[in-house]
């Protein structure tokens, strides 16, 4: 719902290391091996000295023998491979070989379609929000978020809807089962109401803001669809998840688009932090520590640590200009990395990687209204 250090730097590096040779080695051996499976209750022996590779079968009830020696059920597969006089085993959940598609990603945990997100537009009773409603169905701004999700695999449909909620406010649930995710016009007009009202010295424009708090929002609520949908486990606060995975999305879209959602996304937390320099000390309430969402203040900062973590050169002036402090930015690439290693194992199997490309060069919301525009808005 959205409302108004741990491991070293080089674990990242083993982690990548492993997932870069767990890949590499299925590749190798679908390419090298002709196709062999193991019959029921056969077995393979590899020797630990001479690395000599033995089948057998099993004698007897295979299931007491399992128990009896403790085995482990390893999922989808395992990969075992040699280095110099030692053997190591990889469980590769969701990577085994022949389990790949064409783009060369994982194949999909579990069944699902692509294009299977759709929209609706709930007329408000409010007349208010009435010109609200016509400007998003007239610039079919859901349908431009049907189509950046298209490439997810969904096993059901999930639906993007805009509504009148009496607040300030969007959220994820199932509506009669269906996995729904929906956005408040109130939430709508009251960002249309606050974006800047030209250019910033810091080249934020108006759509910038507009598109980028659409986006990131948008997708926050996605998140939790995702988790939900996917049964992803989550370590800590889901709502801190939801963040990282709206980030995320962001920061794939290549460098120049990427800076712009992420820069527009921000643009309702800056005002939190702007003038930091002259006011450090910033007084809140005990009970805003209590939420399951985290102060402005700290899912801006997560925010910009994870862009300056995954393009530091991109970012640079986040550090520069001081909004990512000197004892926050060190772990920021550290950060990122354990966050994409988390989306590629447990989000990147149910993604079409072939048109998630596609969707990535698209140049999306080219239609939205800019706050120029000649179309009503809301009062």
């Amino acid at each position: 719902m959205s409302t108004l250090q741990g491991k070293s730097i080089s674990a990242v590096g083993v982690i990548v290391a492993i997932a870069s040779i767990v890949s590499n080695l299925a590749v190798a051996q679908s390419q090298t091996l002709p196709p062999a499976a193991i019959a029921d209750n056969d077995s393979i022996y590899i020797d630990g000295k001479t690395f000599a590779i033995t089948p057998g079968r099993a004698k007897g009830d295979i299931s007491a023998q399992i128990e009896a020696l403790g085995a482990r059920d390893l999922g989808p597969g395992a990969i075992i491979f040699r280095s110099g006089e030692r053997l190591y085993i990889v469980a590769a959940p969701v990577l085994v070989p022949g389990a790949r598609n064409q783009a060369g990603q994982n194949a999909p945990v579990q069944n699902g379609q692509t294009n299977r997100v759709t929209s609706e537009y709930v007329v408000p009773k409010s007349a208010e929000l009435q010109e609200l409603y016509g400007m998003l169905k007239e610039h079919r701004v859901l349908e431009d978020m049907q189509g950046i999700l298209s490439p997810f695999r969904l096993p059901e449909e999930l639906t993007l809807k805009t509504t009148e909620c009496g607040m300030v406010n969007s959220w994820y649930s199932r509506e009669n089962s269906k996995p729904t995710v929906t956005i408040c016009y109130e939430l709508l007009r009251h960002i249309l109401q606050s974006l800047p009202k030209k250019a910033t010295p810091g080249g934020i424009t108006p759509r910038d803001a507009a598109v980028g708090q659409f986006f990131w929002l948008t997708t926050h609520e996605v998140g939790h669809a995702m988790f939900d949908i996917f049964k992803v486990p989550i370590f800590g606060h889901a709502e801190d998840a939801a963040d990282n995975f709206a980030g995320y999305i962001m920061l794939q879209f290549g460098k120049e688009r990427a800076r712009r959602l992420i820069a527009g996304g921000a643009w309702a937390w800056r005002m939190y932090v702007a003038d930091y320099r002259t006011n450090p000390i910033v007084q809140t309430q005990l009970a805003g520590f209590a939420s399951n969402h985290g102060q402005p203040e700290e899912r801006f900062y997560n925010l910009m640590c994870l862009a300056f973590g995954a393009d530091p050169v991109t970012f640079a002036d986040l550090t520069q200009d001081g909004y990512l402090p000197p004892n926050r930015s060190p772990s920021c690439r550290f950060e990122y990395d354990t966050l994409a290693y988390a989306f590629h194992r447990e989000i990147s199997p149910h993604i079409d990687q072939q048109m998630a490309r596609q969707v990535l060069d698209t140049a999306w919301f080219s239609n939205a209204p800019s706050t120029n525009s000649t179309s009503p808005r809301p009062r």
